[in-house]
Parts: C-alpha cells; structure tokens; sequence
C-alpha cells in the first residue's frame, strides 16, 4: 500500500528530484575534499553520527513528533537524504577539518543552529516535513550532543587501537 502511494503519488516529482540531488551533491563534494588518508576514521565517525540520527528519527516519528511526506525510497519512514547525506557529510567534513574540541564545539553550534532554525523551517516550508508533537529548538542541542558524543567515542576507539 505505501509502495503504491510513494510511486503513484511522489516517485519523479519535482520534489523527490530535488531530494535525489540534496542526497548526491553532498557525497560529489565529500569525495573531493575527503583526506583519503584519513577515510577510514572520519568514514567510521560519518557512520556512527547516521546510526545516531536515523535512531533518533525514528523515535521521533514513531512517537508522532513529526513526519515525512516525501521520501526518496519508501523503505524507512526517517528523512535518509538528511541522516546520510547532508547531516552526515557536513559532520564528516567538519570532523576532518577541524583539529581542536573548543573549535569543534563551537563550529557545532553554528552548525546545530543552521540545521535547527534554518534547514528544518525550509523542510516544512517545501513540504518535507511537519512538525507534530517538536519544536525546532529542541533539535538544536541534539545536534551538538551528536557530534560531539561520536566524536568523543570515535577518540576513545582510536585510542582504544592503538594499545
């Protein structure tokens, strides 16, 4: 039933077109600025940010917090083109490029404010998305406790592998 609705209703709509572009623009540019060196660990820190924020999307539409009503592929009800693509990539990049926790921790914030109070209002200006039971504010710390969490864990596995 919602394999039919999603090709009848949203499949080649100018809509789920823009999500196939917000979904591979990012991995086109990740793929020219990543330290191929280093892509093994901000690879890993990419992974655990996305397993973090499709969970936590997950509990959020399940619980009725808000919801989709487009999806590049009807097989999860989470936002995929955010949680692997334009969330995860700008974490990946941020994480190699920027050395210092205080610097991180800042750079998060700016970042967790865009997300929160400038991407997710367009989400549901264009559509996208729709708030239920949350409000944009509560998203903001959430953002910052992602990156920062993983980032500590993937530190702690690094460390970790090397004794």
């Amino acid at each position: 039933m919602l394999q039919k609705i999603w090709v009848n209703e949203i499949l080649f709509t100018w809509q789920w077109w823009l999500l196939v572009v917000i979904f591979l623009l990012p991995w086109i540019v990740w793929w020219k600025l990543i330290d191929k060196k280093r892509i093994f660990e901000i690879l890993t820190y990419g992974l655990m940010v996305s397993l973090m924020t499709i969970s936590f999307d997950a509990i959020g539409v399940e619980y009725d917090f808000w919801e989709y009503h487009y999806q590049l592929i009807p097989l999860l009800d989470v936002l995929i083109v955010f949680d692997i693509s334009v969330l995860m990539v700008t974490y990946m990049l941020f994480y190699q490029y920027i050395q210092s926790w205080k610097w991180f921790i800042i750079g998060h914030i700016v970042i967790a404010g865009i997300f929160a109070f400038i991407a997710e209002p367009i989400l549901v200006q264009l559509g996208y998305y729709q708030l239920l039971k949350w409000k944009y504010i509560y998203s903001f710390p959430i953002y910052i406790v992602i990156a920062i969490f993983i980032r500590w864990v993937n530190g702690l596995l690094k460390r970790l592998s090397f004794n």
